[in-house]
């Protein structure tokens, strides 16, 4: 991860960074990962992993792509609907601005 900023690659990709990592650390590097590839000079990072913790910081460049796998599927109509949590997520998260303002 230290040599992201000297990297000019056109893309890097790094599978369970946060494998092992305490919910700390792994915000910490959550965050510096979204600090240095975020940059405008900054090529493609590609981050896969199984889990996420809630409410980490994302920067207007992120795209997060989810991908299900497994014989589990919703049988009820809507649920699993990943949009529909996402646009949840947003609206509790404003919400809890709002009152906090």
């Amino acid at each position: 991860m230290s040599l992201t900023e000297e990297a000019r690659a056109p893309f890097s990709l790094v599978d369970e960074i946060n494998q092992g990592m305490d919910q700390r650390a792994e915000r910490a590097v959550h965050n510096s990962l979204v600090e240095v590839t975020c940059r405008p000079d900054s090529g493609q990072y590609f981050l896969i992993t199984p889990k996420l913790l809630p409410d980490l910081n994302y920067h207007e460049r992120m795209k997060i792509l989810c991908v299900n796998n497994g014989e589990w599927l919703p049988e009820e109509k809507g649920l699993g609907n990943m949009m529909s949590l996402i646009n949840g997520y947003v609206a509790a998260r404003q919400n809890r601005s709002n009152a906090a303002s």
